[in-house]
């Protein structure tokens, strides 16, 4: 979780319903792949204010890497070696890791290419990665200015850039895909506004505070593409790419 996201989770007391259900998209994920039985030594990339680190120290040793100090001082609260360092520019150790996590992080980065190369290499044979990236390049919008995304992805694109760096695409699909057309509308319209009419609205995420019992209806939409997902469904598109990869076995 962002920074800005956590200071907005803390003054509306409770998790916007993106965030949660995100959340248990990750643990779907990490339980399909991983055993908790088998102690891991995982790292958490751009891991914000740790939101994941809870799920992440079921499944082994974490560590947490982050560019924001005032981020990584939260993460750092749950008990997990902090690592304060731009991805970019940090090299990380040779075949270190068993797992490796960076949601959305990649859409960040200058060079995603680069960092997957970066984290190619410092999986042991067989590690896993396990992401997140936001979804459709056509509705890059206010929303992804405001978070600094350089760019959003789609499925055919990032599965051709893990195959390149070294991986085997284990799982790759779309999420937040039944909330897709409201959302996608209203962010084409900001698109046109800010970029046709001289840029004068506001650059803010569209994750604001909401009504308590909208807040709780959009989650359980989410939730339900959760369940679905974890039963082997495909959506054909969403606002999110969601995916696991295995290093090759060099």
């Amino acid at each position: 979780m962002d920074y800005q996201d956590y200071i907005l989770k803390n003054n509306n007391n409770e998790f916007h319903f993106w965030f949660s259900a995100r959340l248990k998209l990750i643990e779907n994920l990490l339980k399909n792949f991983l055993f908790a039985t088998n102690k891991k030594l995982i790292l958490d990339l751009g891991c914000g204010t740790g939101t994941e680190l809870e799920k992440l120290a079921k499944y082994g040793t974490v560590s947490a890497l982050d560019i924001n100090q005032s981020a990584l001082a939260l993460a750092k609260e749950k008990k997990c070696q902090a690592i304060l360092a731009d991805i970019e520019k940090f090299t990380l150790p040779k075949e270190n890791y068993d797992v490796i996590c960076c949601f959305d992080l990649l859409e960040h980065l200058n060079e995603d290419e680069k960092v997957l190369n970066n984290i190619c290499q410092s999986l042991k044979n067989n590690g896993y990665l396990f992401f997140t990236v936001p979804a459709v390049k056509s509705i890059f919008s206010t929303h992804d200015l405001a978070l600094s995304h350089r760019r959003r992805y789609n499925r055919e694109e990032l599965n051709h850039k893990l195959i390149k760096t070294g991986f085997t695409v284990m799982s790759l699909g779309y999420w937040n895909s039944i909330l897709f057309p409201l959302e996608a509308a209203v962010r084409i319209i900001k698109r046109f506004l800010y970029f046709r009419l001289f840029k004068k609205i506001d650059l803010r995420p569209d994750t604001k505070p909401i009504n308590s019992t909208m807040n709780k209806i959009f989650f359980a939409v989410l939730n339900l593409e959760n369940i679905l997902i974890d039963h082997g469904m495909k959506f054909p598109f969403g606002l999110t790419i969601y995916g696991v990869a295995k290093k090759n076995v060099s």
